[in-house]
């Protein structure tokens, strides 16, 4: 799991916004299982509310997963050191969650073998 900023082209699975209370699933990854859909929904919510943001949870166009925090500027609710602390459990804790998508997406959306 990379959670840097590369050179890579990204695409969001899920992104869910505290200042709109509103959530976004990219219909373009519709063929994932709906318990995993779900599951990914939930994660980004909870965190876009704990954390006070825009939560975003997506691909690099090489499989690898990310995560992103996004603020409105001025917002002082959001804590950036926590942020990334909330980042690094859930890619602990998620681990193999995080593993499968990339194995899902490099079978389903790049063509590679297993």
């Amino acid at each position: 799991m990379i959670t840097d900023d590369r050179d890579y082209e990204k695409s969001v699975i899920c992104a869910a916004s505290v200042y709109k209370q509103k959530v976004y699933f990219n219909e373009e990854y519709d063929g994932l299982p709906s318990k995993i859909k779900d599951e990914i929904r939930t994660k980004v919510i909870t965190l876009a509310q704990k954390l006070h943001c825009v939560f975003i949870m997506g691909f690099y166009d090489d499989g690898y997963v990310y995560f992103e925090t996004q603020t409105e500027e001025g917002d002082f609710f959001f804590d950036e050191v926590g942020a990334t602390l909330e980042t690094n459990r859930l890619e602990r804790e998620e681990r193999e969650l995080i593993e499968n998508l990339g194995v899902w997406y490099r079978v389903f959306k790049l063509g590679a073998s297993l």
